[in-house]
């Protein structure tokens, strides 16, 4: 299931430019927290957690500290 979701997520960032910008501040906190404790991830799921902490980092330039 945790494999599908990170392909899930990778296969919509890829497809479409609007990124992670559609996940609400509690999902994205919630989603960037597990990826900082995991350890062992696969290929596509360092690329997700590379994409919420760019998302994170993108909301903290425009003031929304949600990470």
């Amino acid at each position: 299931m945790k494999y599908l979701l990170c392909f899930s997520l990778l296969f919509l960032t890829a497809c479409g430019n609007t990124g992670m910008s559609h996940l609400s501040d509690k999902e994205l906190r919630q989603r960037h927290a597990k990826c900082r404790m995991s350890t062992g991830l696969s290929a596509p799921e360092i690329q997700v957690c590379k994409n919420l902490k760019r998302e994170c980092e993108n909301r903290a330039k425009d003031g929304n500290y949600a990470c």
